[in-house]
């Protein structure tokens, strides 16, 4: 957990620079790092200088930021990195010295996704078009002996003739009871954010809408919730400016913008909860905003054009924030001890 106080931002240079969507995971003392450089998906150690991998081609992103590579790293430190193209979600992996890739079990067609561990199985959630209705599915990787991995995958949610926004992308969070899969429903005109649960993934239990503002946006807002250990992060504006709520046991608490003119939007999130982010939209303006524990906000990274975030990390005693401009941008943040320690 962090609990310090956060000191200005200083961008950090690396070859991802160069592309887009940038995405971050740490092992150990390990910053691994994937984006994608016109159609091709990339990898390097942030924290090496090692040469740059290319591990596939034909890599869509976009949707807002949505659609993005993401990178985790397993128990034996090897890099796993989820990506779609055209014809589906696929996972590569790194065995020793190569990378492997191999098809998800995805139908074709672009696949907005999120994935997690669960022990040693990798558990994705994505979204897709079935017979004409929306479906979230679920599909686990297991290893087994010789390097090679059993995987299945099932539909577990179809929600009726209006299904799901498929342009909002899902969540998923390994808690330490159990699986959470957080998804946007779609309920007529209405948006509201469903929660699902599962003690390993094979079998999941629903557990219904977590969010009652009865948002009717009139499309799709391209913005997907968050998950922490502990609490549901989500953009919704039932009253007429968005606003990111979180959604505890407790119920549902708005959280207070730097700027109250502006629209809260993107929100993400460190896995324990102890750090929270989202996107103040003003006109004109964009900021990457972050709030530490019980401290007051502050900004990040500001634009006059687009920001798009990605998940922040933790590295060492400082804060890793991607987001995505014209280019890939990564900003460090020192973290501060408090005052009297």
């Amino acid at each position: 957990m962090i609990l310090a106080s956060l000191a200005l931002a200083v961008e950090l240079p690396g070859p991802w620079t160069a592309g887009k969507y940038l995405d971050l995971a740490l092992h150990e003392s390990a910053v691994h790092a994937a984006w994608v450089e016109g159609d091709a998906l990339r990898y390097a150690r942030a924290d090496t200088t090692v040469p740059t991998e290319t591990i596939a081609t034909g890599v869509v992103s976009g949707d807002g930021g949505q659609m993005r590579p993401e990178i985790l790293v397993d128990k034996a430190g090897r890099p796993v990195i989820v990506f779609s193209t055209a014809a589906g979600a696929h996972v590569a992996r790194r065995e020793g010295e190569r990378w492997t890739v191999a098809a998800l079990g995805t139908t074709p067609g672009e696949v907005l996704f999120a994935a997690t561990f669960r022990g040693a199985a990798l558990v994705v959630t994505w979204l897709a078009h079935d017979g004409g209705k929306s479906t979230v599915h679920v599909g686990t990787q297991r290893p087994r002996e010789g390097g090679t991995y059993l995987g299945w995958s099932d539909t577990v949610f179809a929600g009726g003739a209006d299904g799901v926004c498929v342009c909002c992308k899902p969540a998923i969070h390994s808690r330490a009871e159990e699986l959470v899969l957080a998804f946007r429903d779609a309920d007529g005109p209405e948006r509201e954010i469903r929660l699902m649960s599962s003690k390993e993934g094979s079998q999941w239990t629903d557990m219904g809408k977590q969010t009652h503002g009865k948002w009717a946006p009139g499309g799709c807002p391209a913005d997907g919730p968050a998950l922490t250990e502990t609490t549901l992060l989500v953009s919704d504006a039932r009253t007429g400016k968005r606003v990111i709520y979180e959604v505890s046991r407790q119920g549902e608490r708005a959280l207070a913008p730097i700027d109250p003119s502006a629209e809260m939007l993107q929100p993400r999130a460190l896995p324990d909860g102890s750090l929270l982010s989202w996107v103040e939209a003003t006109p004109g303006m964009n900021r990457l905003v972050t709030r530490d524990g019980p401290s007051a906000p502050q900004v990040v990274a500001e634009t006059s054009g687009r920001l798009e975030p990605g998940d922040p990390v933790v590295v060492g005693s400082d804060i890793w924030f991607p987001w995505q401009g014209d280019t890939a941008h990564l900003e460090r943040v020192e973290t501060q001890a408090p005052p009297g320690f």
